[in-house]
């Protein structure tokens, strides 16, 4: 089966995603790793921490994102790729993409102040970078952090 040409495969590639559950990861990343020589208690108190995160984390996106953006975040959690949620909700696999990193402006896009005219984009959109600012400005999330710091900085 050949894939049909057009003017953007000279430019664009086909790429594999391969998508892991959390908690293989979580497993993968605390096996060996920054949490082997606490103490059970400390180790106690991250997973409770981790869990009121996921909660605030889920609250802040369900108040702030728009439900296509957060319908799109909820089918990563259940790790599935952007290629699968495309063809779930009927979309092109590119306003996936768009959904979560957001969308580039490219209009007037030459920097009037530089003599090269370099390339300036505008990005705007995209539930990763408004999660991103919401949660460095939620004082329950930021709250937390500074729990979790506070229990890794007595290792160090």
């Amino acid at each position: 089966m050949s894939r049909k040409t057009n003017r953007s495969n000279g430019y664009q590639h086909l790429f594999a995603e391969q998508s892991y559950s959390n908690e293989m990861m979580a497993e993968f990343s605390e096996a060996q790793g920054l949490v082997e020589n606490y103490s059970p208690e400390d180790k106690e108190q991250l997973l409770e921490l981790r869990e009121e995160l996921k909660i605030a984390f889920w609250k802040l996106a369900k108040d702030n994102l728009t439900k296509r953006q957060y319908q799109v975040l909820e089918l990563l959690a259940l790790n599935m790729t952007q290629t699968e949620i495309s063809k779930k909700l009927h979309v092109n696999q590119s306003s996936i993409t768009k959904s979560i990193n957001g969308n580039c402006d490219y209009k007037n896009s030459k920097d009037k102040n530089s003599k090269e005219g370099t390339i300036k984009r505008k990005v705007y959109g995209g539930s990763k970078k408004r999660l991103r600012k919401l949660a460095e400005k939620d004082p329950v999330i930021q709250e937390l952090f500074d729990k979790i710091a506070e229990i890794h900085s007595q290792y160090s």
